[in-house]
């Protein structure tokens, strides 16, 4: 079964959701900032259907996410983007094992 990527939006911090745009997905750039579950409420209207966040977002979130829960569609994913426990090098391995590449580049020294 192919997966529709026209359905799948990932929106956060620009310098981590570019990559996605290789993959093929929908890519929002999104600061974290209140309006943006407005921005992410906007994509659910539109009729995405998976939709990724930088996790930074999560706190604007709280009542996208609250509504998502109750549902099976839109399927609302946090990406694991936090420094503090190696996020950017699982979410490379994640994206590189998914795409089949690394697509964020070389690895940082």
């Amino acid at each position: 079964m192919r997966i529709q990527t026209s359905h799948i939006a990932v929106v956060g911090n620009p310098e981590i959701i570019s990559a996605f745009r290789a993959a093929g997905l929908a890519v929002f750039p999104v600061q974290a900032e209140p309006d943006a579950g407005k921005q992410v409420q906007r994509l659910v209207d539109e009729g995405y259907r998976v939709i990724f966040f930088t996790e930074e977002l999560s706190r604007y979130l709280e009542p996208v996410l609250e509504r998502a829960r109750r549902t099976a569609v839109p399927c609302i994913v946090a990406l694991p983007t936090g420094a503090g426990k190696g996020g950017i090098t699982r979410l490379k391995a994640i994206v590189r094992r998914a795409v089949g590449a690394d697509i964020f580049g070389p690895r940082e020294r």
